[in-house]
């Protein structure tokens, strides 16, 4: 687990983010710059109430997620082919700690879906004990995704009942360069303690970003490992982050690099 701390010195550049199961999640070219707009039909957020409706003090956490190499994952065709067993491996490579069941919610459930603007189906990947945890958090879980357009279908297929923030235009692919960052900085306005999961987008540029932008609640960026999402270790923290969010306007990004194509990492 890499815990990178926030400093000074780096420049801001934009990130994308590029994989949609077995094809790019972009398939064209997008034009940065757009603000992201919020699903009409999602869920309104805020404070915490108590059983009066009167405002307890405390603000309840947001949880921005990806799906591609977050809940969807990619592992290592030899991996997958051995059923998740790594004594094939020689001793010393390093795809034997990443698979490890101490490590990997290795993938139980999987389908395909059809994704209608592409005329494509793509074959998804997931464990079910991952999505329950995810699910089961004591906060306001939101999708942050290309998969945009057919979050309903992941809805469906694992079991959830996720909002989804529009920021971008799937048509015109106006705002994927930037939308996903854009929707965390203006998140932090509502000074919520929030968690941001994305094996591309959660860099240390990112986090600067952040850092930059004025706010008062904490930060969790979780950049997973995509050929695995989000690890044992990684939701451990993430749950640990949601059940007691540091005091004041620390940003804390952890990060798992790999060799995914188009993965950005610290």
């Amino acid at each position: 687990m890499n815990v990178m701390p926030l400093g000074e010195g780096a420049d801001l550049m934009p990130e994308n983010g590029c994989s949609m199961a077995e094809a790019p999640e972009t398939t064209g070219p997008g034009v940065g710059g757009s603000r992201p707009r919020p699903d009409r039909h999602a869920r309104p957020v805020g404070r915490k109430t108590g059983p009066a409706g009167e405002e307890t003090g405390m603000t309840r956490p947001l949880v921005f997620i990806d799906f591609d190499g977050v809940i969807n994952q990619f592992p290592d065709d030899k991996v997958i082919r051995r059923q998740g067993r790594t004594d094939w491996m020689e001793p010393d490579d390093p795809r034997r700690d990443t698979y490890s069941p101490d490590n990997w919610f290795g993938p139980d459930r999987r389908e395909r879906l059809l994704v209608r603007d592409l005329g494509r189906r793509f074959t998804i990947r997931w464990n079910a004990e991952l999505v329950a945890r995810l699910d089961a958090l004591d906060a306001d879980k939101w999708w942050l995704t290309t998969w945009q357009p057919e979050t309903a279908q992941l809805n469906r297929a694992l079991g959830v009942d996720w909002p989804t923030i529009r920021w971008y235009d799937p048509v015109t692919r106006e705002g994927i360069w930037t939308g996903k960052r854009r929707t965390i900085l203006d998140a932090l306005a509502q000074n919520r303690p929030i968690v941001w999961l994305d094996d591309e987008e959660t860099t240390y540029n990112a986090g600067l970003a952040i850092q930059a932008t004025p706010h008062e609640a904490p930060v969790l960026g979780v950049g997973p490992d995509s050929a695995i999402g989000v690890g044992r270790p990684q939701m451990d923290l993430i749950v640990d982050f949601i059940r007691n969010p540091p005091a004041g306007s620390v940003v804390r990004f952890e990060t798992a690099g790999d060799g995914h194509e188009g993965h950005w990492g610290f």
